[in-house]
């Protein structure tokens, strides 16, 4: 079976841009599987928590950790960032990864309350909401109501019989309509039980 030659460009233009050969991971060599492929070097919470306490405390992690923090990073993204590093070099498996995200939030907090860092959960917690008084709330649906009244005018008076073909109109003339709904409920109401005479 020949490639087509799409399939041949989109395999040179993945190489040339570094990406993997779509497959490619299903014909590595079963001698050198990736770390994530083999059995996880802690399968026990508690050695994990050991291990991500001592990858914390590493003066180099900690300062980049501390920085981080200060720059309103969040220690959900931090803790995220050190346990799928761990799922990477082979550390634990993705439901040990899950089990360690809070303790690890807990150990990274307790880093920035002992070097006083305020720190938040989650980027951008610290961006306070505008408080908006219901006056100036009420302007901006008054000013809102009333651009919209604007509009409706212009396009009524923008309509035109011209925007439909002359058959149509003919027939729209010519068309007569039944009885409203509403004489018909009238008509029907006189007839009601209660209307009738003993």
């Amino acid at each position: 079976m020949a490639a087509s030659e799409k399939a041949i460009n989109f395999i040179q233009s993945s190489l040339e841009k570094g990406r993997p050969i779509p497959g490619q991971s299903l014909t590595n060599s079963p001698e050198q599987p990736y770390r994530w492929e083999q059995p996880p070097e802690f399968t026990n919470p508690r050695q994990g928590m050991l291990h991500v306490f001592e990858v914390l405390t590493v003066p180099e992690t900690t300062l980049n950790v501390l920085i981080s923090l200060s720059n309103n990073v969040g220690v959900i993204d931090i803790a995220s960032i050190v346990l799928y590093s761990g799922f990477l070099e082979g550390k634990w498996n993705p439901d040990l990864m899950v089990m360690l995200m809070e303790p690890t939030m807990y150990m990274i907090m307790a880093l920035a309350e002992k070097a006083e860092i305020t720190y938040n959960l989650e980027a951008g917690d610290n961006e306070l909401k505008k408080e908006v008084s219901p006056d100036m709330e009420l302007n901006k649906i008054k000013s809102g109501i009333s651009e919209l009244d604007k509009m409706r005018q212009q396009s009524v008076e923008r309509v035109s019989p011209l925007s439909v073909p002359k058959d149509i109109r003919e027939m729209i003339e010519e068309k007569e309509l039944a009885p409203s709904l509403l004489q018909q409920v009238e008509q029907t109401a006189t007839k009601s039980l209660l209307s009738k005479k003993a």
